[in-house]
């Protein structure tokens, strides 16, 4: 086990809220990914439909995970609700750039 691990009954494994990570993790991939950063342009032009589903989709991504994030942190009181407020806003930032 590493030293960023925590054991299944830790404190910090309880208090930990996945959804919110992977709500910003999606946002963090949609404008990259929006923003051309992964591929140079001549490659980006033959795949635009296929470029513009990745995007649609990590953008709902974010947005799903993020409301999720909040509930979860809402009703089992953890930690979060800021991050997965953040994905939710860069995932409507993400549809509206797409």
């Amino acid at each position: 086990m590493s030293v960023t691990q925590s054991l299944p009954g830790s404190a910090r494994a309880e208090r930990d809220n996945r959804a919110a990570r992977v709500s910003l993790y999606a946002v963090i991939f949609g404008a990259f990914v929006a923003g051309g950063g992964c591929v140079p342009a001549a490659l980006f032009f033959p795949l635009t439909l296929t470029w513009m589903a990745v995007i649609l989709l990590s953008g709902v991504t974010a947005i799903v995970a993020g409301h999720l994030a909040r509930f979860r942190a809402k009703r089992h009181g953890l930690h979060g609700r800021r991050l997965a407020l953040a994905g939710i806003v860069g995932g409507l930032a993400v549809l509206i750039d797409s």
